[in-house]
């Protein structure tokens, strides 16, 4: 691909998030093209003919190059800078670059259904993108083999997203009204796209205690691929996050994806009682968070800052055996008035490429104010 290259930025139904948007992707690239490439290409915001985008400088890697742009959370469309005249830097000669599809299914799999709390599409497309950048496994975001879990899944957000990567994803969820709202949401979406499909909800059941529900979904374009297996998967776990390593088997997650209760809208389990503070559900849920984590995953949780501290909530994760690689306010933005929004990102401390992510994170410009 060309030296230069200007990944023009889609728009965001969400305005608050649009302010951030710039900034948001900048430290996304940083981390995402960095990890996958070895070396993080020089970024910066550019402006042309009033179409505001990120200008990427000296990234090299061909087609896989060519995937990693396309799956950046802000990408519109790529236009390579053919030549530059130092005289009129506003108008360079630009070519458009057509970019592989690297999303398999259409986009009103995240976007049709809307509720009070929902996640923006954007941020989960940059939650999955940043915990996948952490793997050791990395490249299985782009070929599908990537085994994500999200084990506060909501209604489904970030399992929508990595369904549309072509992933087979994991999620947990308590609330029972928010799984069965996913699970007739996924089921009609299903139908509609005349997918060939199973979806099948069964008790979920541990040393004869009923934890909840288990629904399994398969998809795929034909019957014969579904018959011989080669559909995706979705696992849906209507149970408390803090049971998940009675669960799920062991060293299976190669990025695990959440995003944590804001003591404002959302609530969890723990220690019996409903809790709506994070760090307590951190607390509780982090060690067997960590047990279903291969050495080499990556996580991406998103916090509030006004309900759960950065030195506070890293402490915590060190307990369970997890580094965070991210400073305070690396990817701050505000979403209202209530919620200041940040990301965590961290990996097991026996992550084979840990001290070269950490660099990633000593190296990011200053945090977002």
């Amino acid at each position: 691909m060309s030296e230069v290259s200007l990944l023009l930025r889609a728009p965001s139904a969400n305005r608050v998030y649009a302010r951030a948007a710039g900034a948001l992707s900048r430290a996304e690239a940083h981390w995402v093209l960095g990890a996958h490439l070895g070396a993080v290409p020089s970024l910066r915001d550019r402006e042309i003919g009033g179409m505001a985008g990120l200008e990427v400088r000296g990234a090299t890697g061909g087609s896989r190059t060519e995937a990693l742009l396309a799956m950046l959370s802000g990408t519109l469309g790529v236009l390579d800078v053919q030549q530059e005249d130092p005289q009129d830097p506003d108008r360079p000669l630009l070519r458009p670059r057509p970019l592989p599809a690297v999303l398999r299914h259409p986009s009103d799999l995240e976007t049709t259904l809307r509720y009070t709390g929902k996640t923006n599409e954007q941020f989960t497309a940059l939650l999955v993108n940043l915990a996948a950048a952490l793997s050791a496994r990395r490249a299985g975001i782009l070929d599908g083999t990537l085994d994500l879990l999200d084990p506060l899944c909501g209604r489904g957000t970030t399992l929508n997203r990595a369904l549309r990567l072509g992933l087979s994803p994991v999620g947990a969820e308590i609330d029972r009204k928010d799984v069965e709202a996913y699970r007739a949401f996924l089921g009609t979406w299903l139908r509609t796209h005349r997918f060939k499909h199973t979806l099948e909800t069964t008790r979920l059941t541990v040393h004869g205690e009923q934890l909840g529900s288990r629904t399994e979904a398969e998809l795929a374009p034909d019957k014969q691929t579904l018959r011989a297996g080669g559909g995706q998967r979705l696992t849906l776990l209507g149970c408390d996050t803090t049971r998940l390593g009675e669960v799920l088997p062991g060293g299976s997650v190669d990025a695990l994806v959440g995003d944590l209760p804001y003591g404002v809208q959302h609530g969890s389990r723990a220690g019996g009682a409903w809790q709506r503070s994070p760090l307590e559900v951190l607390r509780e849920a982090a060690p067997g968070w960590r047990s279903l984590l291969r050495d080499g995953a990556g996580i991406a949780l998103a916090v509030n800052r006004r309900t759960l501290d950065h030195a506070e909530a890293s402490a915590v994760l060190a307990g369970a055996g997890l580094r965070v690689l991210s400073v305070d306010g690396a990817f701050r933005h505000r979403v209202d008035q209530s919620i200041d929004r940040d990301i965590l990102l961290a990996v097991p401390f026996d992550h084979p490429r840990a001290e070269e992510l950490a660099a990633l994170g000593a190296d990011q410009e200053d945090p977002i104010p």
